[in-house]
């Protein structure tokens, strides 16, 4: 119950140090306290942003991986606390009669009041190492394990009544005080959780062993005799302030609330000058410390999270992505791949509301670009999909519509862009494509007729039809005028190709209108018959130039064959000079003729002027 009645008291001194030294930090770091709990708008925050900002702000970031040295130094009292908690005085701290065990032959105890029980103390730690991460490279909680120094005195220690006790004993008779001096040597471990940037929470364990010499002649100087040793464990919670969060080796100053128990359970008292067989020190003391340490900088997975909370979840995901590729063993490596989920959920939502922005403000081709680029973005979630599809569809609707108008005006190029960006992204586009690139190629196929170029018109017609059969009827009007203006050029053309050509358009032109007029059909019987001599010219040419090819061998048949030994000069004049020569040797001996003909190649070999071999290839 007194310990309960202590903790309350000492935690009422803690508020009152922290709201009077430590204002002016808070002055200048506003944020520090006070910016989870201000009014924010939702729409502008992920949902859970307050309670992250309190409990999970450096989640990712680095493990504080050393402490070279802490130092604290502080008051504390040797004893136990009484009466209420409403009402606290001096004689709320009071000696704890029952740790002190005397000889059983004393009766009177030393009497410690309450200006007796306070003193002061200095603890140094070094060489704390954060072991588990070394060990494991990771770390979810900092855990700095190293060795402590400590020694502590009273600042007016009691006196003990040696009066009373010369009665017992003679050498108890000398004048002393009762100044415990202890020195001690821990082994200890810190728990540090770090909820904000500038500040974390620290808690501490110590067991080791202690010395103590305990009586003084003049509550200065400590006599080595008689002394003692034991064994020593001690526990703090404080909380540290980081001054220069920046830099790579940082300070900290902060405030420890102590509580040690240092029992005394061997006396060494060999001129027997005290009837103190044993002692324990239950101390509560107060400390303001100082100290370096390396690590705990924030990380890309910091930035990556208060991305996440400010619903920006596409460089989120990037920098959570680049964080794990850093960080591939970090105790919340897990927590990242879980955030990066969230966002590759998230972000199709968050461009899709981007695209329905910039369609409320008629920019529909920025919408759709953000619904696309949406719908690139989704893994397996069916409703936005959807969603999306639906919205795309719309915007392919509206432009085919829109395009249809364009066809309506004659504006083919137009309609027709517009259906081949549909194309792109809407099988509705793709259906129409073809359709609508009719169009384009049939106004070529009118630019070639109205220029006169009637073949080039007939050949862009026939690549409209195939395109879209339905242009039928506009193809075979567009072909009765060619054959009414082929009409017009017939008479001019000597070209067989715009003969023929004119021959097809008045049949057609007299197919679809059932009659051309007696003139048009004397023109197509005169275009006919010039057909006829042209073909029998071309027949002729043919029979005429197969008869000069048989003379020609009938001649070559008559004349001396070509055998071996003949001399150069009797195989030129033969077959005349070859179409190509290859010479070798001394004075060009040995030559290669090839002649070209019809259906093969001919090689001459000489050798000393004369055929050696003959060789058809």
């Amino acid at each position: 119950m007194y310990s309960n009645r202590l903790k309350y008291y000492i935690i009422v001194l803690i508020t009152i140090s922290l709201s009077k030294g430590y204002d002016q930090l808070i002055i200048k770091k506003p944020l520090l306290f006070q910016s989870p709990f201000n009014k924010r708008d939702s729409e502008n925050y992920e949902s859970g942003y307050v309670l992250n900002k309190l409990l999970f702000n450096r989640q990712f970031s680095h493990p504080i991986t050393r402490i070279p040295i802490e130092i604290r130094y502080g008051i504390g009292f040797d004893g136990k606390t009484a009466g209420s908690f409403s009402k606290i005085d001096t004689n709320s701290f009071a000696q704890d009669q029952s740790k002190i065990k005397y000889a059983e032959n004393v009766e009177t105890r030393i009497n410690q009041k309450f200006e007796n029980i306070f003193g002061s103390s200095l603890e140094i730690d070094f060489g704390l190492l954060n072991i588990p991460y070394y060990l494991t490279k990771t770390s979810w909680l900092n855990v700095l394990t190293g060795f402590s120094y400590r020694q502590s005195k009273l600042f007016y220690p009691a006196e003990v009544p040696y009066d009373e006790w010369t009665f017992d004993n003679s050498n108890w008779s000398d004048k002393f005080y009762f100044s415990p001096a202890l020195k001690e040597y821990f082994l200890t471990t810190h728990f540090q959780y770090q909820p904000f940037n500038n500040w974390y929470f620290n808690v501490r364990y110590s067991y080791g062993l202690a010395s103590a010499k305990f009586y003084s002649p003049d509550r200065e100087v400590t006599s080595s005799v008689p002394s003692g040793k034991g064994t020593s464990a001690a526990g703090a919670l404080g909380v540290r302030f980081i001054l220069d969060p920046g830099k790579l080796n940082r300070f900290t100053v902060g405030m420890d609330l102590r509580r040690s128990y240092t029992k005394i359970h061997t006396i060494n008292d060999p001129k027997d000058i005290t009837p103190i067989k044993s002692f324990v020190l239950p101390n509560w003391g107060l400390y303001f410390t100082l100290s370096a340490f390396y690590g705990g900088k924030k990380t890309s997975g910091d930035i990556a999270k208060n991305q996440y909370y400010k619903k920006d979840y596409i460089n989120s995901l990037d920098t959570f992505k680049k964080f794990i590729s850093e960080h591939p063993k970090h105790s919340n490596r897990y927590r990242a791949e879980n955030y990066i989920k969230k966002c590759e959920f998230k972000i199709p939502y968050q461009i899709m509301q981007e695209g329905i922005e910039y369609e409320e403000e008629a920019k529909t081709q920025k919408a759709l670009e953000k619904y696309i680029f949406a719908r690139s973005q989704v893994k397996k979630d069916s409703i936005i999909s959807m969603a999306l599809n639906k919205r795309i569809n719309q915007i392919a609707i509206l432009w085919l519509v829109e395009a249809e108008n364009l066809l309506n005006k004659g504006n083919y190029y137009q309609a027709y862009n517009l259906v081949k960006l549909v194309s792109e992204f809407s099988e509705k586009g793709m259906k129409e494509l073809r359709r609508f690139k009719s169009w384009v190629v049939l106004s070529e196929g009118i630019l070639y007729q109205n220029e006169n170029f009637i073949g080039k018109a007939m050949k862009t017609y026939s690549e409209a039809l195939k395109l879209n059969p339905d242009l039928i009827f506009e193809v075979k009007s567009l072909q009765y005028k060619a054959g009414i203006q082929m009409v017009n050029l017939a008479n001019k053309s000597d070209e067989i190709d715009e003969i023929q050509l004119a021959i097809y358009s008045l049949e057609y032109a007299k197919e679809l209108s059932g009659g051309i007029g007696k003139k048009n059909e004397e023109l197509l019987a005169d275009l006919k018959k010039k057909i006829q001599l042209f073909d029998y010219h071309k027949t002729q040419s043919i029979i005429n130039e197969r008869m000069d090819r048989a003379r020609e061998y009938q001649n070559l048949a008559r004349t001396e064959k070509l055998k071996i030994g003949q001399t150069i000069p009797e195989v030129q004049n033969l077959l005349g000079d070859p179409h190509e020569k290859i010479s070798s040797g001394l004075n060009q001996q040995q030559q290669l003729w090839i002649y070209f003909l019809v259906d093969h190649t001919l090689h001459l070999t000489f050798d000393n002027y004369r055929l050696f071999k003959i060789e058809q290839i």
